[in-house]
């Protein structure tokens, strides 16, 4: 997402060939999934992921599948054909069997909306093969054909990712350090109950929290094991105030003009509910009357991915560290706001499954939080926010006209 390089152009010359690039496509190895690939001609670049549902569901379910996953197509505007490729845990015979209703529908959908359907491939845990196949095997090809192909190590080479990380451990906690979460904790209750924290000497000392605008910058410039405990424990308690997690949410996404003017407008609607005396609700409510109906702001559709405004991609990468080694080192009742933040910069990128992950967590601890539900409705609806097609429709200018050169993800049929 955050290279503007030309796609290095890998041509497969066989099924197993193409399935061996589709890690690299992906950014991550893939199980118990559907992915679906856009296609210009006879070329792609990346995938959209879709959990794989149980085989005996109905018809309704195949429809929502393929209505999400044509809404997506739809809105890369170089994609005229698509290619899908089932990753399932059983054995062979029952995949490839439990799974062609649902081949059969997105087939049908995309064709009747004008895609071409390149291929349709089942990879199950013994065997692979296309529903395209006149006489596939019964127990498929043998997984050894993928793993065998030099393609797969082409691509993966390409995109520097060796080995690629499983779709379901994207964004996983590191492991918990007890010393380092008894410091944390104690510094943030500290922070949040007497405005304290402790010097050298572990005496205590008078502290306040800092401008998050300007915390954001200074935490960007460091690397998660290289943050100071002190520093993790006031991520963690600036995250508690809604207005200090909004900002630092999209100052890490679109750098610190995007903050200032989050930070303005929350001033702005804290002012409204000081001077009239009403709750935040009221004060929205009043807003929208008073404008013949809901107006988004700027700072409100960054946050549901409204916009084609462009985040920043390394800066979220660093955050999601340093957020990580925070959560993971902090009591569940401090967690909820922090996995939010974690699961909208996820999203942010692409990676539904991960930010998905870290909702639950949250909504494991707190049902009633409200940015995680905000965001389990995007989520579970299937958006994806503007600037994830908009990054598809430029690497697709950059697919056409690429030659040669040293990267990732695009694949060749």
């Amino acid at each position: 997402m955050d290279t503007a390089e030309q796609p290095t152009i890998l041509r497969s010359a066989s099924g197993a060939d193409f399935l061996a690039t589709v890690p690299a496509l992906a950014g991550r190895t893939i199980s118990h999934s559907i992915a679906v690939i856009p296609f210009t001609g006879t070329r792609t670049f990346g995938l959209m992921r879709i959990d794989l549902p149980p085989a005996d569901v109905g018809e309704d379910a195949h429809d929502r599948i393929a209505s999400v996953a044509l809404g997506a197509m739809s809105r890369i505007d170089w994609c005229d054909g698509v290619m899908f490729v089932v990753y399932a845990d059983d054995t062979f015979p029952a995949a490839f069997a439990g799974h062609e209703a649902l081949v059969s529908r997105l087939d049908e959908r995309f064709e009747d909306a004008g895609f071409a359907v390149k291929d349709a491939f089942c990879v199950a845990a013994d065997g692979w093969a296309s529903w395209y196949e006149e006489e596939p095997p019964f127990d498929g090809h043998d997984l050894d054909e993928i793993a065998r192909s030099a393609l797969g190590v082409e691509a993966a080479r390409a995109c520097g990712k060796t080995p690629p990380v499983p779709h379901d451990r994207e964004g996983a906690l590191p492991p918990t350090d007890p010393r380092t979460l008894a410091a944390v904790t104690a510094a943030v209750d500290d922070l949040l109950t007497d405005a304290t924290e402790r010097n050298g000497f572990g005496m205590r000392i008078p502290a306040a929290l800092p401008d998050p605008v300007d915390f954001v910058e200074v935490l960007l410039r460091r690397e998660a094991d290289d943050t100071p405990l002190r520093v993790l424990a006031q991520f963690a308690a600036l995250s508690v105030h809604r207005a200090h997690r909004d900002v630092m949410t999209l100052q890490i996404a679109f750098g610190r003009k995007t903050g200032r003017r989050a930070r303005a407008e929350n001033d702005r609607w804290l002012a409204l509910q000081r001077e009239r005396g009403q709750t935040m609700d009221d004060v929205v409510r009043a807003e929208f009357e008073a404008a013949g109906g809901p107006t988004a702001s700027e700072m409100g559709e960054l946050i549901i991915g409204e916009r084609s405004t462009r985040p920043r991609p390394a800066r979220i990468r660093r955050a999601i560290g340093i957020l990580g080694r925070t959560i993971a080192h902090l009591p569940a009742d401090l967690r909820p706001d922090l996995l939010s933040m974690l699961a909208w910069l996820h999203w942010a990128l692409g990676s539904s499954t991960a930010a998905g992950a870290h909702i639950d967590a949250a909504l494991a601890i707190d049902p009633n939080h409200g940015m995680a539900l905000i965001l389990r409705t995007l989520v579970a609806s299937g958006k994806i926010p503007q600037w994830v097609f908009a990054h598809y429709n430029d690497a697709g200018a950059r697919l056409h006209a690429a030659t040669a050169s040293r990267v990732p993800a695009a694949s060749s049929v």
